[in-house]
């Protein structure tokens, strides 16, 4: 008796998803068209190409490299803004942001509420709160002050997350620095990718990246 009802169950329950999952690729195949990652007839454009290079919040950071909203900062400027992609406490301290920091963050709000506003148009059940929520800058002053020089020691006085995340999320950052290295190397930004590979050196240093407890 139990197999005779489970086994339909497991139909009725395997086809819903499968009519889910078809749902959800159809919404974002419009999503890609909206965005020109795939042309009309889904063939992979540049932007599809350098979206394949990213590992983390692909869409956002491939139009953040589109958008030139990194080219025209400082390495150490870049590298703490893009810890909102690697960085995933919701709940810190306020950190305390220059100017340049403080425009660069609300472009990549912006952005990413866009963003939100095509998936939400294109039938995806998102609201821009949750996307935009899904960023967290809580150690944007913390990376940028470990990628002019500061100490570890003075940077854990500028945040109250605890050293081992900072540790790690530092050392997450370093991936994605590539990660748009590559995007720059694609779309024939020789600025943004020396620029990404001055600030990948900048953060590996020290404690950060030597073997300790903090990555066993």
């Amino acid at each position: 008796v139990w197999v005779c009802v489970f086994v339909p169950c497991s139909l009725f329950y395997l086809e819903a998803s499968l009519s889910f999952s078809l749902l959800v690729i159809n919404v974002m195949s419009q999503v890609l068209k909206r965005l020109g990652f795939v042309d009309a007839n889904t063939n992979v454009q540049l932007k599809g190409r350098v979206a394949c290079e990213i590992n983390n919040h692909e869409l956002l950071v491939t139009e953040l490299v589109f958008e030139n909203i990194l080219s025209h900062m400082h390495p150490t400027e870049i590298v703490a803004l893009l810890s909102c992609f690697v960085f995933q406490q919701k709940h810190t301290s306020e950190p305390n942001l220059t100017d340049t920091l403080e425009k660069g963050k609300r472009l990549v709000i912006d952005l990413a509420s866009r963003l939100a506003g095509v998936q939400m148009e294109c039938g995806l059940q998102i609201s821009v709160e949750e996307f935009v929520g899904e960023l967290h800058f809580g150690l944007v002053e913390a990376v940028y002050e470990w990628a002019r020089g500061m100490p570890f020691a003075e940077i854990t006085n500028l945040t109250d997350v605890q050293e081992g995340i900072i540790v790690r999320c530092i050392q997450r950052l370093d991936e994605v620095c590539r990660d748009v290295r590559n995007a720059a190397r694609l779309v024939g930004d020789p600025v943004l990718y020396e620029k990404m590979d001055q600030g990948s050196s900048l953060i590996k240093r020290d404690i950060v990246f030597a073997a300790s407890l903090y990555t066993q």
